[in-house]
């Protein structure tokens, strides 16, 4: 039964260890519509975000053909706001420069360096956060295989001795049969225990997956992936654009 066992746990073993360590990317590009200002002024971008949606996804040629009495592109609204994707290089106090993909539309973007006032610092520091937790419940993980492969591997001798002491003719073969059959059973209980943490182990670590899966990244780097707005003002020279800070609750 041990050897079933084992075989079962080393089939899911192998199969965690081969999945990729950083989840295919999910997170919402258009997310957290309402944006608060100094003031309390507020913008919703839902009507931005429903264009988003609209857009194409590639570009798309005009053939020589193409159908003079079509509709005329619908008008993208909040001229101001784009889509700001990139790499944080450093802080200038409680802003961002930013290495940044300014996107006009899902098939139109410039590359520029920036400034962005409100980062989204706490979500950066939650992708950290999550990060290290799961690099400690791998860990955790690793001790439970190996606690398991130890309790096991001890379970299969006790066993066998104990088949030894009931083969034998020996005056002390009961003893034998009993002391080790002790030994099996406690061995094989922490076995199961061992496989029993692994599996809360694992699923922890799913639901980190999810949860940084819902976070931009790239190769386990945080990425910044907001909508923000040009506040056509520079400093140093460097376009400045604001996330605004993200509100809970509709203007």
């Amino acid at each position: 039964m041990y050897l079933m066992r084992n075989a079962v746990l080393i089939f899911v073993w192998l199969a965690a260890v081969t999945a990729p360590a950083q989840p295919t990317p999910g997170w919402k590009i258009c997310r957290n519509p309402v944006r608060v200002f100094p003031g309390r002024a507020t913008v919703d971008l839902t009507p931005l975000f429903l264009w988003w949606s609209r857009q194409p996804l590639v570009v798309t040629n005009k053939s020589a053909g193409a159908d003079t009495n079509a509709a005329p592109a619908e008008e993208r609204p909040l001229a101001a706001w784009s889509r700001v994707t990139g790499t944080k290089l450093a802080t200038s106090g409680s802003s961002w420069l930013v290495q940044a993909v300014i996107h006009a539309s899902p098939t139109e973007h410039t590359n520029a360096r920036i400034i962005l006032n409100n980062p989204p610092a706490v979500e950066e520091a939650a992708y950290d956060t999550l990060k290290a937790q799961r690099a400690d419940v791998e860990q955790r993980m690793v001790a439970a295989r190996r606690d398991y492969d130890a309790n096991t591997n001890a379970e299969a001798k006790a066993q066998q001795q104990v088949e030894r002491y009931r083969r034998s003719w020996s005056k002390v073969a009961s003893d034998g049969v009993i002391a080790y059959t002790r030994i099996a059973v406690q061995r094989h209980n922490s076995a199961a225990a061992a496989l029993s943490q692994w599996d809360r182990l694992a699923l922890t670590r799913h639901q980190i997956d999810a949860q940084l899966a819902a976070i931009p990244a790239s190769n386990g780097v945080y990425q910044i992936d907001w909508f923000a707005v040009l506040l056509g003002k520079t400093k140093g020279g460097v376009p400045v654009y604001d996330l605004g800070l993200v509100s809970a609750t509709p203007p």
